[in-house]
């Protein structure tokens, strides 16, 4: 295909910088890097030899908290003795090669000098000797009582620069920038990790501040949001990180005024899945293509059991598909791939492209790294092509077939001084390479620096339950929570006990809390016929032809026939009745009186109150109610005259017509809420938490597992 669009494909090495940092990073003062504060390390004052710089080409980030640049500058460090020994360590990050002329003890110095500025005290001696001697120096803080919070981005960045001197391990290290200077990145699912751990390298963020700035939106819309014309300027990505485009993206990249640069930054592979079951380790090629193709259709015919094939596809322009049809099919035909049906409203039943199962009859396709890290299930296993597993090191090899390398890139017109062209020619240096591989992903180089301790530290503690009724589970729409179309059972630590595969049910629009005993009415989306699916029993217990789709309505009027107490209760008429409908909810009736409005459900069982002060419409802020089981309502409560701030929205949950909690949309926009526990959306991810506030579980969103 003739390409016109602006492709450079480098590999160019560009100066590594050292020392790194993040908000959560700690460096133990007093004693010996690496080691915890104790007796032994805090007495250390023996004179050590000179700390050995690095050999490499390194050279460390001289950026400060502001915009200061690199400019060649050569910072000097002071001795033992002098009024500091980094006298610029709050603007500047002082590279290996500046503190190369330092011994052991004067880095054991400048790295307590760092928490000195701030009034720390010592619980050794001599370290309260010393400092004691320096006419700026006040200690008025105890070592148990010093919050190291206060400590900024760059001095996080110098104690990481001194701690690989000391142990003589050079750290990676990121340009330092600012939160609201940090550019705009989008990019493939798979890339996200790389994304979100160049901000909290950069920033200083937690990782949950990362999750929440940085977001991908999947291979096509990523390349598709980088070029003019598809989304306006200021929302538009300055730099992506993703997987190689489709064709759809060349041809918008050969419009004029559409240019662009990238290079490759990391390689990765096409992987086949299949359930552990199934007795077929390895299929060549070949069989590959047949299969898809739709001339193989049966296990047996690769050496299988007699079943058939479900040869399952990603849709169409997703990243998997894009690398499906350029590194396998080859310009072949692939056969119709399995179809869900899926109901609209509009339209009635709708085909849609089935995700991968994970049964033992089916086969499916995804990226390496998002399959190895980011989906992960016991039942999954690799196929062998050829005979190869894929792996890092088989990936880093080429010796497994499907490889294909994914990229940077930024618009052609991107000044060379930005902060997103900076990060650009970043990712191929040695610092990023390091990031990339020390990521599990497998870089177009061999950078091997450490990285920041906390990017290798587990997730967050997740160890809290959710306190489900004994004999409960969680039921969870499957394409929501994970991807694929079914119904996810879960216990009450988020684990998942079973998936029942293509069935659709209106109880679970999202999640439904209920007895594993319980027998729910479903919609085959493989054949679009109903029935009923025991939860517990995992099966059919009857298949129905049609479902009841006759329409029940409520009115008004027929409310207040109904419970004529409660007109007699407020001292109001039928006209003061209101039912209202929020979305797929079930409506909610209001009886408004002079001083507040009551809310019931439709067979008149009390919700909840909500006092207007009588207050006219246009006073109060909009309110959203929603009953949650036969005991629990909430309010939505929306200011919108103050919609950036995320207390502008405030949930008001009940219990039996009582106050019982109430959340905002800090820490996470408030994204479902149910009996026992509610979750936050923070970027691409869903956060799970008890009526304690404690972190139950985090899912990546089952949409951006389609790319």
């Amino acid at each position: 295909m003739k390409k016109q669009y602006r492709v450079i494909l480098a590999a160019a090495l560009v100066l590594s910088l050292a020392g790194c940092h993040t908000q959560e990073s700690r460096i133990d003062p007093e004693g010996s890097a690496g080691q915890g504060t104790g007796t032994t390390q805090e007495s250390g004052a023996t004179q050590g030899g000179t700390a050995q710089a690095d050999q490499g080409t390194d050279k460390g980030p001289d950026l400060g908290d502001g915009d200061q640049k690199d400019d060649g500058t050569i910072y000097k460090v002071g001795k033992m003795g002098d009024d500091y020994i980094l006298p610029d360590a709050l603007t500047h990050v002082y590279t290996q090669k500046e503190l190369a002329g330092l011994t052991q003890e004067e880095l054991r110095l400048a790295r307590n000098e760092i928490y000195a500025r701030h009034g720390r005290q010592f619980k050794s001696n001599d370290l309260n000797q010393y400092f004691s001697q320096q006419p700026w120096y006040q200690g008025t803080i105890s070592p148990d009582r010093f919050d190291d919070s206060v400590l900024s981005p760059n001095e996080r960045n110098n104690l990481k620069a001194i701690q690989g001197m000391e142990t003589g391990t050079a750290v990676c290290s990121i340009p330092i920038i600012g939160k609201e200077e940090f550019p705009r990145i989008d990019g493939s699912t798979a890339t996200l990790p790389i994304s979100q751990a160049m901000y909290r390298m950069a920033t200083g963020a937690s990782r949950m501040e990362a999750e929440s700035a940085i977001t991908h939106e999947k291979t096509t819309q990523a390349w598709m949001s980088l070029v003019a014309g598809y989304v306006s300027p200021e929302n538009r990505p300055e730099l992506v990180i993703a997987y190689e485009p489709g064709d759809l993206v060349l041809e918008a990249f050969e419009e004029p005024g559409n240019e662009v640069i990238m290079k490759p930054i990391g390689r990765d592979a096409l992987v086949f899945l299949a359930n552990r079951s199934n007795p077929v380790h390895s299929l060549t090629r070949s069989q590959i293509v047949d299969i898809y193709s739709g001339r193989t259709t049966n296990w047996k015919e690769v050496g299988g059991k007699d079943r058939k094939i479900q040869a399952f596809q990603r849709p169409m322009e997703s990243g998997s598909q894009n690398l499906m049809e350029k590194l396998v099919m080859k310009g072949k035909k692939m056969a119709g791939a399995p179809v869900d049906l899926i109901v609209s409203d509009m339209e009635g039943l709708l085909e849609n492209v089935s995700a991968y199962d994970g049964t033992g009859d089916a086969l499916g396709y995804s990226v390496y790294y998002y399959a190895r890290n980011m989906y992960q299930k016991p039942e999954l296993t690799f196929m062998a092509v050829d005979g190869v597993m894929p792996s890092s090191e088989t990936i880093r090899s080429k010796s497994y077939p499907f490889v294909n390398d994914f990229y940077a890139a930024v618009r052609a017109d991107t000044p060379k001084d930005s902060k997103a062209y900076e990060l650009f020619e970043w990712l191929t240096g040695e610092d990023g390479q390091s990031l990339i591989n020390g990521l599990g992903y497998v870089g177009i180089g061999d950078g091997a620096k450490e990285l920041p301790a906390n990017l290798l530290a587990p997730d967050e503690d997740f160890t809290a339950a959710i306190p489900l009724p004994q004999g409960h589970v969680i039921l969870a729409d499957g394409d929501y929570l994970l991807g694929e179309q079914g119904i996810g059972v879960f216990d009450s630590h988020m684990n998942l006990l079973q998936f029942i595969s293509h069935v659709d049910c209106d109880q679970v629009s999202l999640f439904l809390e209920c007895s594993r005993d319980t027998v729910l009415p479903m919609m085959d989306t493989m054949t679009g016929g109903y029935g009923h699916y025991s939860i517990g029993k995992n099966q059919w217990v009857d298949r129905e032809q049609d479902q009841d789709d006759t329409p029940f309505y409520w009115q008004e009027e027929a409310f207040a026939e109904a419970h004529p107490q409660l007109l007699q209760k407020y001292g109001v008429t039928a006209e003061d009745v209101e039912v209202r409908f929020y979305g797929e909810y079930a409506g909610v009736f209001v009886i408004t009186d002079q001083q507040a409005e009551h809310y019931y459900d439709p067979n008149g069982k009390f919700l909840l109150d909500y006092e207007t002060g009588g207050k006219g419409e246009e006073e109060l802020p909009s309110r959203y109610v929603y009953g949650i089981d036969d005991h629990m309502a909430y309010i939505e409560i929306i200011d919108y005259r103050n919609r950036d701030n995320p207390a502008s929205v405030q949930y008001h949950i009940y219990k039996d017509g009582r106050l019982m909690k109430t959340l905002t949309d800090e820490g996470g926009n408030i994204s479902d809420i149910e009996p026992h526990f509610y979750t936050r959306s923070i970027g691409n991810y869903l956060y799970f938490y008890n009526y304690q506030d404690e972190p139950c579980a985090k899912f990546l969103y089952g949409y951006y597992g389609s790319d």
